[in-house]
């Protein structure tokens, strides 16, 4: 389905009597007391069957290849007593041993997530899979001849895998370095299976972040926008307004992505299963480069659709100009953010247990309350060695800046005093390496 196909649909979309967000957002609404935390091996078997573009057979299930993998074995395995062993070590406890033996297995989780959150997370960053290049697989290194066959036995239980484009990528700055990171990971497969928990988490609180800073600039798209962290030993000493404000700036965007995306799933034709998903800046560029007939009826059709959403949502009608397609994307926009901002209502409860979901569940790990010095964004030290390795990527080591500037690619930046305590970290780490005293002339090696 077409950009045109869907605008031309808004004019009549029918305006349901509940908010919803189906597309885009990796969490909703804290619904009680409990974190949950997405199950990490269904995400990555649901990233993994998308880059590789592999997928298991229909009918395919742990219980067969396990009966077919034991078969095979047993004409190897002379003592019953040691068969025994073997099946446990890698097949008891879920197959929790089988998935250690290499990242493949873990197309036996694809499809298996229990909960809404882990579906969320595996749909939107696998989304941003879709439109690049498969990821060719590479064998784990120093399998045993069990480990071996147990890999090639597996080979007959998968198919090639043909995903539709169903949603378009919102961040495409962001999609192109985290398709690059996961095709680092998969070079060293023992690595991944060690980080999986850490890259899934980094991920899903980036892509979080940058989406919300940049749904108010749908005018053009996306890029890296500044977001300050600090290392979790450095002090937040007031005169660092970049960190000091970051955490509170973001929470401040955050708040407009319920409701925005909310409006924008109108625009995507939400009762029709085969439509395409588009960004809102992919709706704003593509009306304002189409001749000015064509423009003029998805220009009026929107205007209606304006109509029909505030009378529905108990608004007065817009008062303000709708003479330009900018116009009316501003009066959507607008709407939606007063829509879940009027006191006392379902809508704003809902947003409110929105934002808390993102700071409990997708920042928690990214946020440090310093009392005095107030909360801040920080990274951790294995979250900094894990993007330092996907930042120098598959060289052996990068120039200083250049790492900063990779940092930034990914949505990470930090001021110049976090700079010089990242490069005592690295002295620390023992991965700088000082071609001279020049600071054009500091090399970060990966620890992989």
């Amino acid at each position: 389905m077409s950009l045109k196909e869907n605008l031309q649909a808004a004019a009549s979309v029918e305006i349901k009597d509940r908010n919803f967000v189906n597309h885009f957002l990796t969490f909703r609404q804290q619904r009680g007391e409990k974190i949950s935390d997405p199950d990490v091996m269904a995400v990555a078997g649901e990233l993994l069957s998308i880059a590789w573009r592999k997928v298991l057979k229909k009918g395919a299930s742990l219980d067969k290849y396990t009966e077919a993998s034991m078969t095979r074995l047993s004409k190897k395995i002379a003592d019953e007593d040691f068969e025994n062993i073997v099946k446990h070590m890698y097949f008891g406890d879920d197959a929790k041993g089988l998935l250690q033996v290499s990242p493949d297995f873990m197309l036996f989780k694809a499809g298996s997530a229990s909960s809404g959150n882990t579906r969320h997370v595996g749909a939107v960053l696998g989304n941003m899979l879709l439109s690049r290049p498969e990821v060719t697989p590479v064998s784990s290194e120093n399998l045993n001849f069990l480990e071996a066959d147990l890999l090639d036995e597996f080979q007959s239980f998968v198919r090639e895998l043909s995903p539709p484009d169903a949603t378009e990528d919102y961040l495409p700055f962001m999609g192109a370095v985290f398709a690059a990171d996961l095709s680092l990971l998969c070079r060293y497969p023992g690595y991944m299976m060690q980080n999986l928990k850490a890259f899934v988490g980094l991920y899903n609180f980036l892509y979080s972040a940058q989406l919300a800073m940049n749904l108010r600039s749908w005018r053009t798209e996306p890029t890296s926008k500044p977001l300050y962290f600090i290392m979790d030993t450095e002090r937040a000493s007031s005169e660092r307004t970049y960190v000091r404000e970051a955490l509170s700036t973001l929470v401040d965007y955050v708040e407009d992505l319920f409701p925005v995306l909310s409006a924008l799933e109108y625009l995507n034709q939400p009762d029709n299963k085969e439509a395409t998903r588009y960004p809102l800046w992919k709706h704003y560029q593509y009306l304002e480069g189409l001749p000015e007939e064509e423009k003029h009826e998805l220009h009026r059709g929107l205007k209606c659709f304006l109509e029909s959403y505030r009378a529905t949502r108990g608004r007065e009608p817009w008062s303000g100009e709708l003479s330009t397609p900018e116009d009316v994307f501003k009066a959507i926009v607008s709407s939606a953010k007063e829509i879940f901002n009027q006191p006392r209502s379902s809508q704003l409860t809902v947003n409110r247990k929105v934002v808390a979901s993102f700071e409990t569940e997708v920042a928690r790990h990214f946020i440090q309350n310093r009392k005095r010095g107030g909360r801040v964004l920080i990274m951790n030290q294995d979250y900094l060695l894990l993007l330092t390795n996907l930042a120098v990527g598959a060289k052996e080591k990068l120039q200083y800046q250049q790492l900063i500037e990779e940092f930034k690619r990914r949505g990470v930046w930090f001021d110049q005093q976090s700079q010089q305590a990242l490069i005592e970290f690295y002295e620390r780490v023992g991965n700088l390496e000082r071609m001279s005293d020049s600071g054009d002339a500091v090399y970060v090696r990966k620890t992989i």
